[in-house]
């Protein structure tokens, strides 16, 4: 993220003074501290100092249009801040993220791979595979258990899965190792630097609980990442984090890695791909349990509706696809606007790059994701974009119709 006050020296005479290094960094709008710009309490973003605000509403005042929708506007206009402007002014396609030397792919996969073989997700019956929301009962069958593992909630473990990668990269990958510094995990996200440079796993602390680990594989079946999910927390409701280093822990978790936030390929059959319908929703995990219920479907997954975009478009490029976000994006605005925008993107891409591809979504009554929907068997019904535009309502509706005509996008009728 951005660090507005770098480590500055001004000589004074013979002697130095030092003003202290910032992180700053976006953070979430809550209730308690909502959007300074449009007062929402969700979706919008604020620099922990308080002096940029990333709104996905309002876009009068702002200095720029951010990538993934939404608005940058300046709160506190002083020398620090002119100079954040002209940084950003520069940048002009993203808000700023941390550069860090990304291992490969292939070396990914293979610790990936590795930690999945080492602490499988059937190491945690009770916790993980069992239970209301245990993998069971979402539809995977124990065959499907392989797919997936465990992160150890006690950090000793962790730490120990760590030392057993590492040294099985020296031994795999010499001449990737050959000449580096420091352990071979460095670059793979979720590991990083510890005391005596010992890699490192995860949090520095214990966990409460083990997590799910969910590989985000890539077209050919590789692993580019993997997503942690935690269940049992208070609300009851699952958290989601990817295993990976986030910007304003780069100091406590030192040579660690952010994994960015890459797309999600699920199918049965990989060799056969693009013989496959596809379908387009939110979430690894639900990908993967909706093709298991499902084996005659692809589906390209994205962490979050309105992220990954322009990885989702190229990815289903000159191919039809259905759109199964989750079905309460009907009562939500700014999931509405992300879904259109998907929708009015993916129609400009195929006009720009000559090909003849349709776009549906698919509705239903019941349950809030696509896999229980199918779990349940219930009926799924796939609309045209212009009828799924008619059936809304109230804002959402609003967020729709002003976005496609900021867009200049008009559904067509099928």
């Amino acid at each position: 993220m951005l660090a507005m006050n770098t480590l500055t020296r001004k000589r004074r005479s013979s002697e130095m003074t030092y003003t202290p290094r910032v992180e700053v960094g976006f953070m979430r709008v809550t209730a308690r501290n909502p959007c300074p710009v449009c007062k929402r309490t969700k979706w919008c973003q604020v620099t922990r100092d308080g002096r940029l605000a990333h709104c996905m509403w309002q876009a009068a005042g702002a200095v720029k249009r951010a990538k993934d929708d939404g608005y940058i506007h300046v709160l506190i206009d002083d020398d620090i801040q002119s100079s954040s402007r002209r940084y950003l002014e520069k940048t002009l396609d993203k808000i700023p993220t941390r550069n860090s030397e990304l291992a490969p792919l292939e070396i990914r996969d293979a610790v990936y791979s590795k930690l999945i073989e080492l602490s499988p997700v059937w190491r945690y019956e009770r916790d993980l595979v069992a239970g209301e929301r245990g993998l069971l009962a979402r539809g995977f069958s124990r065959p499907d258990l392989w797919r997936f593992g465990a992160l150890p909630s006690r950090v000793a473990e962790r730490d120990a899965l760590a030392r057993m990668i590492n040294e099985m990269l020296e031994d795999d990958f010499p001449v990737y190792t050959a000449g580096r510094s420091g352990a071979a995990v460095y670059g793979v996200p979720g590991f990083w630097e510890g005391a005596e440079g010992r890699p490192k796993l995860g949090r520095a602390t214990n966990y409460k609980r083990p997590a799910l680990i969910i590989p985000y594989r890539d077209r050919a079946g590789s692993i580019q990442a993997c997503q942690l999910r935690f269940g049992g927390g208070k609300s009851g409701k699952s958290l989601y984090s990817w295993l990976s280093t986030a910007e304003d822990k780069s100091h406590e978790e030192p040579r660690g890695t952010s994994s960015g936030c890459p797309i999600h390929f699920a199918a049965r059959e990989r060799q056969s791909l693009p013989d496959l319908a596809v379908l387009i929703t939110e979430g690894a995990l639900k990908a993967e349990a909706f093709v298991s219920l499902r084996p005659a479907m692809r589906v390209v997954a994205t962490a979050g509706v309105s992220v990954a975009h322009a990885e989702i478009i190229a990815a289903t490029r000159g191919q039809d696809a259905v759109i199964g976000f989750d079905i309460d994006h009907r009562q939500n605005a700014q999931v509405c606007r992300q879904l259109a925008k998907l929708i009015a993107e993916r129609e400009r891409d195929a006009q720009l790059s000559g090909h003849k591809t349709n776009t549906s979504v698919v509705v239903w009554e019941g349950p809030k994701g696509i896999d229980d929907t199918v779990l349940m068997n219930a009926h799924l019904r796939v609309v045209s974009v212009k009828i799924w535009r008619d059936t809304l309502t109230g804002k959402p509706l609003e967020a729709v119709n002003e976005l496609w005509t900021e867009l200049s996008f008009i559904p067509v009728p099928v």
